[in-house]
């Protein structure tokens, strides 16, 4: 009976994360008609140093808010991995930012597991730079100009490397 609850649960879960996943692809971003101001938001990097937004002035910030135990996060967590690996050197970074209470110590195990190579750490352990800007849920991702407005924002995983995506931010890109 066990065995056959492990089995079905397994199926249950693999079932779930391919449906996720195949549905990132399906989210397009929408830019706003009037970029919004961000409060002063500051978190830790991956050696403990604070860290703001002013921090990135002049680049074009994709701001991912996600944990480690977020199934969601998980799936779309790669996809921003490219996205940095494309588009990074052309005036784009990925600011990933860690809710794990745990720490650098769960993040830098996820990114060994899911084989995580361009993307810096940052963490938010205590919530309060999510606080400030008005994260709802797990993901959460806002894009940035480089003036530090916030100019869209996706609730929810995407594909972020999809040429639906892509195709818009190189076009922040070149203004």
């Amino acid at each position: 009976m066990k065995r056959l609850l492990l089995t079905m649960l397994t199926a249950l879960t693999a079932f779930l994360v391919a449906t996720l996943v195949s549905g990132l692809g399906q989210r397009e971003l929408e830019l706003y008609r009037t970029p919004r101001p961000l409060p002063h938001t500051a978190f830790v990097d991956g050696s403990g140093r604070q860290i703001d937004l002013g921090s990135f002035a002049g680049k074009v910030v994709v701001l991912d808010f996600w944990a480690t135990w977020c199934p969601p996060c998980r799936a779309e967590f790669p996809s921003l991995d490219r996205l940095q690996q494309q588009l990074g050197g052309q005036g784009l970074v990925v600011v990933p930012v860690s809710m794990d209470r745990k720490g650098l110590p769960a993040v830098e195990k996820f990114y060994e597991e899911l084989k995580v190579r361009n993307l810096g750490k940052y963490l938010d352990e205590d919530g309060e730079a999510a606080q400030s800007i008005g994260i709802r849920g797990l993901p959460t991702t806002l894009v940035i100009d480089p003036q530090g407005r916030e100019i869209a924002r996706v609730e929810g995983p995407a594909e972020w490397d999809g040429s639906a995506i892509t195709d818009v931010l190189r076009s922040v890109l070149k203004r």
